[in-house]
């Protein structure tokens, strides 16, 4: 029973070896149309309404494990206050293998400028948009493998490694 095991497992290794691997490669725009569908957000957290729109894909340089989304928001007091700005949130790629999709994970907010508003509600509203960011973001599916697609089908099963790497959202197949 050990000498057939010992076979089979050498067998794989070669088989292994002779089969490819390859990798299939996303650019922000991409994940870009994923990513719009859910936008405009609007949210009235304590006396603060929120609404969060235009994000923008962001792939930064150098990065090996994360994306960013990079959104325009306006914030308000009904009848006392109005300002708007811009806030970045980065997060990690994160794969359900059940499903076989592709998740915003662990967003964190990286950039928060809103021009307009008092310093006393700063760091406030810069919570409570983290909380609104993380939320949404994290019930983002950003691709899902085509069920319907021989291939993609395939690759859900012989999935190796997904990273960030040269400003693209690279995912391996192969055994």
């Amino acid at each position: 029973m050990g000498k057939i095991k010992g076979i089979f497992i050498a067998m794989w290794q070669v088989l292994t070896r002779l089969l490819p691997s390859y990798t299939i490669e996303f650019g922000p725009e991409v994940l870009q149309k994923r990513i719009t569908g859910v936008f405009p957000i609007k949210v009235k957290k304590f006396i603060f309404v929120f609404k969060v729109f235009d994000p923008i894909v962001v792939i930064p340089p150098g990065t090996v494990d994360r994306i960013g989304v990079e959104v325009s928001l306006k914030v308000s007091i009904p009848g006392l206050l109005k300002a708007e700005g811009r806030g970045l949130i980065h997060g990690e790629i994160d794969y359900l293998g059940s499903t076989g999709e592709f998740f915003f994970f662990d967003p964190e907010l990286k950039n928060f400028e809103v021009r307009g508003l008092p310093k006393s509600y700063q760091e406030e509203v810069r919570g409570l948009f983290e909380s609104i960011m993380k939320s949404a973001l994290s019930d983002i599916s950003i691709f899902k493998f085509d069920e319907d697609d021989r291939k993609q089908k395939i690759a859900k099963r012989m999935l190796k490694s997904v990273k960030v790497e040269d400003e693209r959202l690279k995912i391996e197949i192969g055994v």
